[in-house]
C-alpha cells in the first residue's frame, strides 16, 4: 500500500503541466551614447507584466539582466494587479 501511495505521489509531482497564455503588448528601446535599455509589456494569463533590461555598446556593458515585474494599479484605495 505504501508503494502505491508513493507511486501516485511521485507521478503527480512530475506531471505538472504549465500552460500560460502569453501575449506581447509593446516594446520601447532607448539608446544612449554608451548603453541601450529595452522596456516592454507582456500580458500573461490576463495580467500585465513590465520588463526592462539593457546592455552597453561593445565592452561597456552596464547590465545584461532582464527584470520582470507585475504591474499594479490603485482601485478604490487598494493596490490590485493590472489586467490586460
Amino acid at each position: 500500500m505504501k508503494k502505491i501511495i508513493l507511486i501516485i505521489f511521485v507521478s503527480l509531482m512530475f506531471s505538472n503541466i504549465g500552460l500560460a497564455e502569453i501575449r506581447f503588448i509593446e516594446e520601447k528601446i532607448i539608446e544612449g551614447e554608451q548603453y541601450w535599455d529595452r522596456f516592454g509589456t507582456y500580458c500573461i494569463d490576463g495580467y500585465k507584466f513590465v520588463y526592462s533590461g539593457g546592455a552597453g555598446h561593445g565592452d561597456t556593458a552596464l547590465s545584461t539582466e532582464w527584470h520582470f515585474v507585475q504591474a499594479f494599479e490603485e482601485r478604490d484605495g487598494k493596490s490590485l494587479p493590472t489586467k490586460c
